[in-house]
Parts: C-alpha cells; structure tokens; sequence
C-alpha cells in the first residue's frame, strides 16, 4: 500500500512538473511568438485611399478633384427600423444578398444624419465613406478622359481593387503624377468582428496637382463652337439633298504659336467623366461605349485627310527646293489633263494667273498640279521630307496619346503594296489627297511653325506638375520664304476665300480653308478644315493664337470650319459681334 501511495505522489509530482514546464516554455520562452499569434487574432492592417491629384486649368480653376462619398452597405438579415429606412431609400423590400451590397452610393448630404442614427450599432447595415473622383468644370470628355476602379490586370501592378485608376485622356497620361501612395492603418476588432479602435501606421501621400495650359474660358466657347457647326452642316447639307447630320463629328484645337501651349481642345461628341466615376457605374456609359459615333475618340488626335491646309506644306517645299520661285505664275484653269485624266480645280471657270501667294489665298488645284507635274516623282519624297520639318506625319509632344499621321512616298508604298509611286498620285498629294494623312493637332503646330517664322513649337497640355513648371520647347526649321508664306495666309482672308467671314474681322488674320474629299462619299459629305492665326500684321495689340477646326463629313470649309474658327477668335480676343460687323 505505501508503495503504491508513492508511485501515485511521484506520478502526479511528474505530471505537474511537466505541466509547470510546459507553463514556463509558453509564457517565458515562447511568449514573443504566441503574443504575435494571438495579437493576429484581433489586429489586423488596412490600406488607407490616397485622394489623386487635383486637375486645375492656366488660372487655376478646378476640373477634377477628389471627394468623400458615403455608401450604405447592406449585409444581409433583418434590419430593425427597417419601416423608417426603406422610404428613405425609395425602397419597397431589402434585397436578398449573400455578401456586402450597397443599398445607396453616394448618400445624399441631407440624409446622413439620419441614417447614420437608424443604422447606428447595427452590425449589417453601416455606412461606409470612399474617395470618388469628380468633377465640377468637365471640359471635353475624349480630352479629359476618366477614371474606373482598377482591373484585375492593374491590380497585378500593384493597385488596390478599390483604387481609382486613369483610364483614358489626361486621366491616363498623367497616372504617374496624380496617382497618390496608400497609407495603412491598424484596426482593433473582437471575436465578433467588431471594430474596437484604430490608428494610423503610415498616412496617405496625395497625388500630385497637374495644372494644364488650357483655359477654361476658351475651351467653353471651343466645345460650343463645335456644337453650334450643327446648323451650318446641315445647311450644306440641304443644298446637296442630303439627309440632316443628327450630330457634329469634329475638334477644335486652339494655341499660343510662341510657347506651343494648348489653350482649348475639344472634340466631338463628347461625354460627361462624371460618368464613369459613379458607383455603381450608370447604364449610359455601356450606352456610350457601343455608340458607332464613338463619343470616347479624341477626334484633335486622331488622323484625316488634310485637304487644302496641307497646300501650305507643298507651298512650303516647291519654294524651297526651289521648283517655283515667289514671282513664279501658272494659269488657275478651271481644268488639267495630265496622264489622260481630266484634273480640276474647285472654281469651274478660268480665275487667270496666280503666283504662290495668290494659289494660297484662292486655294487653286490647277496651279499646284502644275508646279508638281516638273517632277512629279522626285518632288513627292520631297514634300514629305519638308512636310515633316512643319510637324507633319509625327508626334506633336502633346501628353496624350496621339496618332502620326500619314507622309507618303515612294518607299511607303512599295514597301506597303509592293506597286511603283505613278506620277499623278503626286498631283493628288499636293492638295492634300490620296493617302496623306494630318491630325488636327499636326495642322495647327504646321500653322504655328509657318506664324513664327519658322520656329517649331511642341505642343503640351501640362503647364506645372506639383511645383514644377515646364518650359516651352521651340525647335529651329530651315526656310526663306516664311514671310512669302504668310503673306498667302493673309491675302486668304484680305482677297480670298475666307475673306466673307473674316475679312471685317477686327484683329488681322491669316489663314487656310480646307475641304477634303473622302472616298465613297456623296458631294457635301467632305471633310471640312480652316486653320487660322492672329494677329498677322505687326503692331496688332492682341496676343497671338492659332486656332484649327475640323469636321468628320462636315462639308465645305469655308461653310463650316471658318465659322467656328471665327467664334473661337472672337472668344480669345473679346470681339464682339458688333465690333466684327463695325468693320
């Protein structure tokens, strides 16, 4: 018996002497590694939002910025005080979920109070604040561009899936310099899940401001511009029997021609970023994305046949390569026969001698087809070498994304079709048709070259990064004849054909009308340009300004695009229309 009794106290002497190393080892020697465990239980980090940057015009107006929302997120279950919040919400039911759902994105200011008192210690209805993008002075969609929450691909870079993310336009190109760094936060809850107390381990780094060259003021009578050509196309279109255009296709693009700043760029149509911003997002942006206009291309960026405005890029190189001289004279025939085809010119009767200033300002097929057909094989690989020295067939610099454009020569279309360059296609290059392609944007930088004397700006969109200004970028183009060149732009509007909308104007202008032919299309369906710039005389006492218009099958340039032109100028330089009818 008393052996026994010993076992039994020695058995139990070791089973506590075991459990009281076991004690030791947890608390003492394993303390740090289960403290961590178990603080992971009730512990846990978060990322914070960063807002992105502030999108600001030249004067520092707001056109995008971020701002708190509020959601209502519905859980699912039994919600008291349900009769209460159910009208409030212009609800007849709660749905059935099987996850977090937003009953209301974007509470209004108004009801918060009293949501946030029926919801308040519920645990499956809260209200839940997000950073949304917004914005107060929306200038033209395809310019601006717009956000939407990360994609799976985005999210693989390094986003968070609730994080805001430039899409499109500037949004886009300026990511690197708006997107903010996420802050974390340490969030207490306990076994329930309940949010007991947080704090902040790293703050939010917001992202940059971006203040852009353009000006609202300008940009606002550019958008309106565009959408008042409506009457002046399908007033065209009358005359030529053809069916009404429900709405314009077009850009304008407005500059300073010294620093390559861009003061307004619109295009059309357009859409409101506001959009794309909401949550959830509306039906009308599926709506816009399967519209066959595509609301959402930047038509200043995009590339179309260039018409006349590009006879001041064959101007440009006949005199500088010395194939006419500015005393050089060809017979403006309403008609040529070259190569067995018959080739005309716009006017169908004789409109006599012309040299280069006066085949400018009367824009004269006849008088370019004639310059050309000296060497019509050698001049087409000319023409686009100093086509391009303009800013023509290559990147402007804007930030954005931009097309190139299209400078044929010989080489291109062997390389392309495998066929020889034929010499009549040269005639057609001259005037700007056949396969040369131009942006608007390319146009009015060719513009800027040809008002400065020669001095190529790059355009740009961005003023001042954070507390970085950009400086202005001119590059130097070989040439004579410049002062040649802009005494054409300006007998254009003195003597030619703009001369019946601009030439009582108050400030001096030069300029370039332009009505491109597009294959397949009726008469009255062209594509119509102007391109003008101001002052052109020295001693005007206006700031200079360049100002291209653009219309997808607008019709006639002179019809529509001078028009509008006109509007802008008159915008930038405060002309009223009393003043221009004064004159």
């Amino acid at each position: 018996m008393t052996g026994r009794l010993y076992a039994l106290i020695l058995f139990f002497l070791v089973a506590f002497g075991l459990l009281a190393l076991r004690t030791w080892q947890l608390q003492v020697l394993e303390h740090e590694k289960y403290a961590l465990r178990s603080q992971g239980n009730y512990l846990k980090t978060e990322g914070i939002p960063a807002p992105r940057g502030r999108i600001l015009d030249r004067k520092g107006r707001v056109i995008a910025q971020d701002r708190l929302v509020v959601d209502l997120v519905y859980e699912g279950g039994e919600v008291p005080f349900r009769e209460r919040l159910l009208p409030l919400l212009g609800l007849s039911a709660l749905p059935p979920v099987k996850g977090p759902t937003v009953l209301k994105a974007g509470v209004p200011e108004h009801l918060l109070p009293t949501l946030a008192e029926l919801t308040a210690g519920q645990k499956n209805l809260k209200l839940v604040e997000r950073i949304e993008r917004y914005y107060p002075n929306p200038i033209s969609g395809p310019v601006l561009g717009y956000v939407l929450q990360a994609n799976a691909e985005q999210v693989k870079q390094g986003y968070s899936p609730d994080e805001q993310v430039g899409q499109a336009g500037l949004e886009a190109a300026l990511e690197t310099y708006l997107r903010g760094k996420r802050g974390v936060r340490a969030v207490e809850v306990n076994v329930r899940g309940e949010r007991l107390r947080e704090s902040i381990l790293e703050e939010p780094t917001p992202g940059q401001d971006v203040v852009l060259t353009l000006d609202l003021d300008l940009q606002r009578a550019a958008e309106k511009a565009l959408e008042e050509a409506l009457a002046d196309i399908n007033a065209g279109r009358r005359q030529k029997g053809l069916p009404p255009a429900t709405r314009v296709k077009g850009a304008i693009v407005a500059l300073d021609p010294r620093t390559g700043e861009v003061l307004a760029m619109a295009s059309a149509p357009s859409f409101d970023p506001n959009l794309f911003a909401r949550r959830p997002v509306p039906q009308e942006v599926q709506t816009l994305l399967q519209d066959k206009d595509f609301p959402l291309l930047n038509r200043a960026v995009q590339p179309y046949t260039p018409g006349s405005t590009f006879k001041l890029a064959t101007s440009y190189a006949l005199l500088e390569e010395g194939y006419v001289s500015p005393s050089t004279s060809f017979r403006c025939s309403p008609y040529l026969v070259y190569g067995g085809q018959v080739r005309r010119n716009w006017a169908g009767y004789d409109m006599g001698p012309m040299t280069v200033k006066e085949a400018i300002a009367w824009s004269c097929n006849t008088w370019y087809y004639q310059a050309v057909a000296q060497d019509p094989l050698g001049v087409v690989d000319r023409l686009a070498a100093r086509a391009r020295l303009l800013g023509l067939g290559e990147a402007t610099g804007l930030e954005i994304a931009e097309r190139a454009g299209l400078l044929p020569t010989r080489a291109w279309k062997r390389e392309t079709f495998g066929e020889p360059w034929y010499p009549g296609e040269t005639l057609s290059v001259a005037i700007g048709q056949g396969p040369v392609l131009a942006t608007p944007a390319q146009v009015a930088r060719m513009l800027a070259t040809l008002a400065n004397g020669g001095q190529k700006p790059s355009l740009h969109l961005v003023k001042q990064v954070g507390q970085k200004t950009l400086r202005p970028r001119l590059a130097p183009v070989p040439g004579r004849f410049w002062q040649t060149l802009q005494e054409g732009l300006r007998k254009t509007v003195k003597e030619g054909t703009a001369r019946h909308v601009l030439g009582s104007f108050p400030v001096p202008t030069g300029g370039k009308t332009g009505t491109a032919e597009t294959p397949g299309k009726r008469a009255g369906l062209e594509h119509a340009w102007y391109m003008g710039y101001g002052p052109a005389e020295p001693g005007a006492p206006y700031p200079p300004l360049v100002v291209v218009a653009f219309f997808e099958n607008g019709g006639e340039g002179s019809r529509v695009a001078l028009p509008a032109v006109r509007k802008v100028m008159a915008a930038y330089w405060g002309i009223s229309k009393e003043e221009a009818q004064d004159r």
